[in-house]
């Protein structure tokens, strides 16, 4: 169905489950350095929020990767065909029919597949930061 349920649930719960645990006396010293607004988002806020933002990012880029459904409806030229609807296509040539030549089938979902595993290996420390951080007490 899209990434909408994702991108507007996410967005929305993150922000107040990460801001309200950044340390209020953390600003305050700030402020006594001489931070203005700008400062104390850019210097203090967005680092201490980098893990949410990372988890954010990649389940918004996961959900936009895999969207069918859209692109199934709107797109007619191939040329314009996202990753997703094109292996739908490779699927409807090859995997269906009285000759099935899945082996052409399944390197199409690797190529289409090995993206997603790569963001995943890089920023998967972001991801268990973000885990820690949203299981952690005060």
């Amino acid at each position: 169905m899209g990434g909408e349920p994702v991108r507007f649930g996410l967005l929305h719960l993150l922000a107040p489950a990460v801001l309200p645990r950044l340390a209020a006396e953390t600003f305050d010293a700030a402020r006594v350095d001489g931070a203005g607004f700008f400062g104390l988002f850019w210097r203090i806020a967005l680092p201490m929020s980098k893990p949410a933002l990372a988890i954010t990012f990649i389940l918004e880029f996961q959900a936009s990767w895999v969207d069918l459904l859209k692109p199934l409806v709107y797109l007619r030229d191939e040329s314009l065909f996202t990753l997703p609807r094109g292996l739908k296509s490779v699927l409807d040539q090859f995997g269906q029919g009285g000759q099935r030549e899945w082996e052409v089938v399944m390197a199409a979902n690797v190529l289409v597949v090995l993206p997603m595993f790569l963001l995943f290996a890089v920023a998967g420390k972001y991801i268990m930061q973000g885990i820690s951080v949203s299981g952690s007490k005060e």
